[in-house]
């Protein structure tokens, strides 16, 4: 096989309209919207139907392989479409929406290749393309101009997987540690074990910012006070307010902000609101926040149309009061 079969191929979005030509679709690691073509490249007793977590393991069990999903998604259906080459698809499909209908809805594929993770990782060593460690040694890749589709496998695992997921969510889904299987590897990123903090200036957390492509969140510059970064592999970005003579480190709490990748962050605000002793406030921009009344030193929030949820810590128990006044904003 040449260098060139392993190039990026160009196509339609998943969900969208075009069909693949059958010679575009070559057994390569970084191929775009692939789920497309394994969908509608045949039909008959092979069309999608809808299935639940139950029949997905049973299924995995049959076969004898991993099938790979991102987890429950409550009041989705599951559809679930099998193809003649051992191709499999787990879509997404919203209340509403009907098993085989149209449009771009959140995607699993998993499908047979031969030497999956090496095809992997020679995609991930060319410009252009981001990688993202997963638990079991596994690594994901996607093109840094498309964050709609991830592509992903683990040592040992004849199988490549493809994330499909709109609105540049489906980078943020792997990130987030929601890619899982049955019968194969767990789902989770790999996890840096008590990753160190380090004291970031203001032009360091500015240039944070603007390199991570989304919004990084702080309560505003604090003179004499250290802010204390720590990053995490999946993602996640926090920074603490040390008062001075406080030491990086410190067991002792103190005024902190996070920023986590969180897919549909606003939706999941709302469904925390219903859950017991939960209370929710109203933020500038359109914000939602939710607390515990019993723990009012935690604040969770989000905007609308972001992916990125926001905690905020204050061990005064001021949290809310914080938010609610605008007192967070993202940095550059």
């Amino acid at each position: 096989m040449s260098d060139d079969t392993v190039r990026q191929a160009k196509s339609a979005p998943v969900g969208g309209v075009r069909r693949f030509r059958v010679g575009a679709v070559i057994a390569l690691a970084a191929a775009v919207g692939l789920i497309l073509w394994l969908v509608l490249r045949d039909n008959g007793s092979n069309s999608g139907k809808g299935v639940s977590a139950t029949d997905l393991q049973s299924l995995a069990t049959s076969v004898g392989h991993p099938i790979f999903w991102i987890g429950e998604q409550k009041g989705n259906t599951y559809e679930l479409t099998k193809k003649s080459d051992g191709s499999i698809v787990v879509r997404y499909l919203p209340p509403g929406v009907s098993v085989g209908a149209q449009g771009e809805y959140w995607s699993v594929a998993t499908y047979p290749f031969p030497g999956a993770f090496e095809a992997i990782k020679k995609v991930s060593k060319e410009s252009g393309v981001t990688t993202i460690k997963l638990a079991d040694d596994g690594l994901a890749e996607y093109a840094n101009t498309n964050l709609n589709n991830v592509h992903a496998a683990y040592p040992g695992v004849n199988y490549q997987i493809e994330i499909f997921a709109p609105a540049r969510q489906a980078a943020a889904l792997v990130r987030a540690g929601r890619l899982d299987s049955f019968g194969g590897p767990k789902g989770g990123t790999a996890e840096v074990l008590a990753p160190k903090p380090k004291a970031a200036t203001l032009a360091r957390l500015a240039t944070l910012a603007n390199s991570l492509g989304h919004p990084l969140y702080w309560a505003g510059p604090k003179s004499g006070y250290t802010y204390e970064l720590t990053r995490t592999s999946d993602g996640k970005v926090s920074i603490r307010y040390l008062p001075p003579g406080a030491q990086l480190g410190s067991a002792q709490p103190y005024l902190s902000v996070g920023t986590y990748p969180f897919p549909g962050a606003l939706a999941a605000i709302r469904r925390v609101a219903k859950e017991k002793n939960q209370t929710t406030f109203k933020a500038p921009g359109g914000a939602l926040g939710v607390f515990d009344i019993k723990n009012p030193k935690n604040v969770h929030f989000a905007y609308p149309g972001s992916d990125y949820q926001i905690e905020v810590f204050d061990p005064a128990g001021k949290a809310r009061q914080v938010v609610a006044s605008g007192g967070i904003a993202s940095i550059g």
